[in-house]
């Protein structure tokens, strides 16, 4: 066999890999149906939390399971508050000892939580998401009656989010955010580029619904918001990953890569973000959450306890950062990179034959005393089926 047709057998190698990932992850995503919309997994989080949740969607809207993504987002919206704030999580089930081994007792109905526990600060990612999901939803399935019927519900949310801002940017409590196994509090990125982009899909589906004064005011308010993240967040090649009384200068890989994949990030500070993770968090597989490591303090004192203080702390490593890596590469024309960056996560799956909500080092699931990686994991498999749509299936 000559050099093109070894080249040619490895690019079918690869791609036959990265279409058995892709069976198993949507198997994964159809094992967390239910008539209650996407929930998280199916052992110990069964419930439906907005960021797994929503962001599981997108894989849905793209693998014939959409009307799923509509349950899911009806779900949350009919949880919402007098006041307009979206639950970040619908409970299924008490959080109880034997939930986390797998043996769930369900409440008769879903029971919206909008605080964290145990720190009990309200938690903003949920009505963002929802935003940023219907967006998605109705862009992918043209369900306009979806977005006539619930707009003055995502306005309503979307106000008191820009009530509650300051300097055009929001604030988070103690273990509020995504990584919610870490001491962050005041302004943090992960929330802020959801509040940018929530702002720039309902300018969008203003627009749609020919509303053009609110279009016109959210697009205005969405670029004060990046104005304003750019000024507090950006430090000469990436987004800070959050700022209290000062501005900590670590690199947040999730958060980066969320900016630019949402298109906060310019090209050039995407270019700069995508070269700082390839040289500090690339790991095989995907991408560790931070650079540099946060000190011991930084993480709850109950983590340590259990084992787990690596939970979001170069320590465990999730699938989510190195999908949309591979996704941000495909958008600035790295084709070839973002190809093998998909392939290797592909190895993954395949390799395990499911998709784990947390890897060791090795790359081996998590097992340990304490803590059992969830399994199948929505926000994973929801995600990976969407960046095969992008990279694979929607034509360059």
């Amino acid at each position: 066999m000559g050099r093109g047709g070894e080249a040619n057998f490895g690019r079918m190698e690869n791609l036959n890999l990265i279409k058995q990932a892709y069976k198993i992850a949507r198997a994964a995503l159809s094992n967390c149906l239910t008539n209650q919309g996407i929930i998280c997994g199916r052992h110990h989080f069964v419930d439906l939390w907005a960021r797994d949740s929503l962001f599981a969607t997108f894989g849905a809207n793209v693998s014939g399971l959409s009307k799923h993504s509509k349950t899911t987002l009806s779900s949350f919206l009919d949880q919402q508050r007098d006041d307009g704030l979206i639950p970040y999580c619908l409970l299924r089930a008490p959080t109880t000892i034997s939930k986390y081994l797998g043996r769930p007792v369900f409440f008769p109905k879903l029971k919206p939580s909008f605080r964290q526990r145990p720190l009990a600060g309200l938690v903003l990612d949920g009505g963002l998401l929802t935003v940023l999901a219907t967006w998605e939803y109705v862009n992918r399935t043209q369900d306009f009656n979806f977005a006539q019927k619930h707009y003055s519900q995502l306005k309503k949310a979307l106000t008191w989010y820009i009530g509650r801002s300051h300097n055009h940017l929001l604030r988070d409590w103690f273990l509020c955010e995504w990584a919610d196994a870490v001491l962050k509090v005041g302004k943090t990125l992960y929330t802020n580029v959801l509040y940018w982009k929530a702002l720039e899909d309902m300018s969008g589906l203003a627009k749609l619904l020919n509303n053009k004064a609110d279009a016109e005011k959210f697009s205005r308010l969405s670029a004060d918001v990046k104005e304003w993240v750019n000024r507090e967040f950006w430090k000469e090649n990436y987004f800070s990953d959050w700022i209290d009384y000062k501005r900590h200068h670590y690199f947040y890989s999730h958060g980066n890569m969320l900016a630019c994949w949402s298109g906060l990030a310019d090209s050039a500070q995407s270019k700069q973000i995508l070269k700082f993770a390839d040289k500090f968090c690339w790991h095989d597989f995907t991408l560790e959450e931070n650079y540099p490591k946060y000190p011991w303090a930084r993480i709850p004192f109950w983590n340590h306890l259990v084992g787990m203080g690596d939970y979001h702390n170069r320590g465990c490593l999730w699938l989510q950062p190195g999908i949309l890596y591979s996704l941000v590469l495909k958008k600035y024309g790295q084709k070839k990179k973002s190809m093998v960056v998909l392939r290797a996560i592909s190895n993954q799956i395949v390799k395990h034959q499911g998709v784990y909500e947390i890897y060791e080092k090795d790359g081996q699931p998590v097992s340990r005393r304490f803590y059992q990686a969830e399994t199948p994991f929505a926000w994973s498999a929801g995600m990976f089926i969407y960046a095969y749509h992008k990279l694979i299936q929607e034509k360059n």
